[in-house]
């Protein structure tokens, strides 16, 4: 197990933080109060790196959450049942800030889970927007080496069937406000979601290196992520 833990190392890190709770702070003085907002991790989650996402997201003006998804490591059970978790903790959001929908921010496998929920356990009432952040569509081939050990990995193999029925069309409910967020320094992440809205961070600031790993704490990435949850359009200082 020891051997198996070493080839998840090689997958994509999903930054997370721990635990579903959050400040709340106050929403910016010239709009409304946003949507709440739920950041989900996945394999090995770096909780490090996610608390940094959701503090830095406090101060632009969301009550942000995070959760890690489920197994030993993060995100090794079946996404499906991961999924079920992102509607438990969605659903836990709502009732204690009484708001009607919650805005998700998935990474890496995050985004699988998510959009399961969204596709298939009646998530979309409940979702205000969908961002993915370097999230591989249709899975990556690394997933493969672990696939013996892990549901997570064979459901995250190419061609799985949990793969086949989430890129089914449409590949996300037809309107809901979505985007995916990547890295061109990355691999399958680059592959576009239909019906999204698909950009790299560096169409915006052209030569940034970003990892994937690193995507989370990168200030031009977290600015793409607040732009998408406003609505948009995508926007960066490339700082």
């Amino acid at each position: 197990m020891d051997a198996a833990r070493r080839i998840l190392t090689l997958l994509v890190p999903v930054a997370v933080c721990l635990g579903l709770a959050g400040p709340a702070t106050a929403a910016p003085a010239d709009g409304p109060a946003p949507d709440p907002v739920l950041v989900i991790g996945g394999f090995d989650a770096n909780a490090g790196k996610l608390e940094a996402l959701r503090a830095w997201l406090t101060t632009r003006g969301y009550t942000a959450y995070a959760t890690v998804l489920p197994g030993e490591p993060s995100a090794t059970a079946a996404l499906a049942e991961s999924a079920r978790a992102v509607a438990d903790k969605v659903a836990a959001i709502r009732r204690e800030t009484g708001s009607a929908r919650v805005d998700l921010v998935g990474h890496s496998m995050g985004g699988l889970a998510q959009r399961h929920y969204v596709k298939f356990l009646d998530g979309r009432a409940s979702v205000g927007s969908y961002i993915d952040v370097g999230t591989p569509e249709n899975g990556e081939t690394l997933a493969m080496l672990c696939a013996p050990f892990y549901p997570g990995c064979r459901d995250l193999s190419p061609g799985s069937p949990f793969l086949t029925a989430l890129n089914a069309a449409p590949a996300l409910p037809p309107d809901l406000p979505a985007y995916h967020l990547f890295s061109e320094d990355a691999g399958a992440e680059r592959e576009p979601l239909p019906g999204a809205t698909n950009a790299s961070v560096q169409s915006f600031c052209p030569g940034r290196r970003v990892s994937h790993a690193d995507e989370p704490i990168d200030a031009a990435v977290q600015q793409l992520i607040d732009a998408a949850l406003r609505g948009g359009p995508l926007t960066t200082d490339c700082r």
